[in-house]
């Protein structure tokens, strides 16, 4: 696996300081999330990026630093990004983004529900768009790497150069390592005090076992890195 990319500082609770409005999204990862942008513009080939973020465990902020990234993507590089809430097991992007309830990714790759209609612009960044998770609609992992995935970021693409999709958590489930073998690559979210060694190890042997390409780790809440070996 690659040197770490970033090593995030705690912040408070979102819910504390927000309620359920939009939270702003976080400045202070600065230059870390802007190289974890560039790796995963890299790992596109200079062309449409398409990458995931997925922590070891429930709980390690995947979903905050996917919208961190997904927002580094369009402000500081100019592209227009769509973030994908693919974590049907513990979804809370639609909350933290403060979007009305309504229809989701399941119910647009079951054909449900439009992407067009299901499409919701986020306030906290101009050129990004959000498809968050169905909010009845239970986990079909067949789906997560089927035509009609594959279907889906082809019609994406047409909004946006790249797509981040919020993962769920690796060690739990398989969802992770079977939508990331779709992506350009995976980066892993590591939480201090939480993770434990072995676990992000299993973690990231989990993706390369399947074939997916590790971006790289984000250890969160600490200004350290504790590396997979």
């Amino acid at each position: 696996m690659q040197e770490p990319t970033a090593n995030l500082p705690a912040r408070p609770s979102w819910r504390a300081r927000m309620g359920h409005k939009e939270k702003p999204v976080l400045t202070v990862h600065g230059q870390l999330m802007r190289d974890l942008a560039a790796r995963a513009m890299a790992a596109g080939g200079g062309g449409l990026t398409k990458v995931g973020v997925a922590s070891v465990q429930h709980g390690e902020g995947a979903t905050t630093i996917s919208r961190s990234l997904a927002a580094c993507l369009a402000e500081s590089f100019g592209q227009r990004v769509v973030l994908i809430e693919a974590n049907q097991r513990s979804p809370c992007l639609r909350e933290m983004c403060g979007l009305p309830p309504g229809a989701g990714l399941s119910d647009v790759l079951s054909g449900a529900a439009s992407l067009e209609a299901t499409l919701r612009m986020s306030r906290a960044a101009g050129k990004m768009l959000v498809l968050p998770a169905s909010e009845t609609s239970g986990t079909n992992v067949a789906t997560l790497n089927g035509p009609s995935l594959r279907d889906l970021m082809a019609e994406l693409f047409f909004y946006a150069d790249a797509l981040v999709f919020d993962l769920a958590p690796l060690l739990p489930y398989p969802d992770a390592n079977i939508l990331g073998r779709a992506l350009d690559g995976v980066a892993v979210v590591m939480r201090a005090g939480k993770s434990t060694r072995a676990d992000c190890s299993q973690a990231v042997g989990s993706l390369q076992g399947a074939g997916v390409p590790v971006l790289g780790a984000v250890l969160n809440r600490e200004r350290r890195f504790m590396g997979a070996r």
